[in-house]
């Protein structure tokens, strides 16, 4: 099978998982904006929104978001197409449990009103490391992707 036949199935399923970093974009906008909110003194943002509500939400679509990345039909077939990704790959989903635990934590915390004041800097913190783990993501799949793009050229 060539190339050319392969690649918009694998490039498919590679536009789903851009299409979550998408929704997953405007939650953490929202939650830089009630980090904002929260370090001048704010408990919410102007929709009335809290922010346990939108911690959980991250929670929720962070564990969505990352099994479907390392599922079979993304890893699975990063890793069948090019093995010696493999390394990165694990790395990456060893970063995954990692951010999950931390939105865990910060679940709980902002559940507590009381401690919404100090919820902006561990916030800012996962989102940092959420923003380096995505600039991973891409350089492994442009890995991926330029040998192939220089075959077919």
């Amino acid at each position: 099978m060539s190339v050319e036949q392969d690649f918009p199935t694998l490039f498919g399923r590679f536009t789903t998982v851009l299409r979550d970093h998408n929704e997953l974009k405007t939650t953490l906008r929202q939650l830089l904006d009630l980090c904002a909110a929260l370090e001048s003194g704010k408990s919410s943002l102007l929709d009335g929104v809290t922010p346990a509500q939108l911690v959980r939400e991250l929670q929720r679509k962070l564990s969505e978001h990352f099994a479907a990345e390392e599922s079979e039909r993304y890893f699975g077939v990063v890793e069948a197409e090019e093995p010696a990704l493999s390394p990165q790959i694990r790395q990456l989903r060893v970063e995954h449990q990692k951010m999950l635990e931390m939105a865990l934590a910060l679940s709980t915390f902002a559940a507590d009103p009381t401690c919404w004041a100090q919820l902006a800097p561990p916030l800012r913190t996962l989102i940092a490391r959420f923003q380096l783990h995505e600039h991973a993501e891409s350089a492994l799949l442009n890995r991926l992707f330029r040998p192939r793009f220089a075959r077919t050229s």
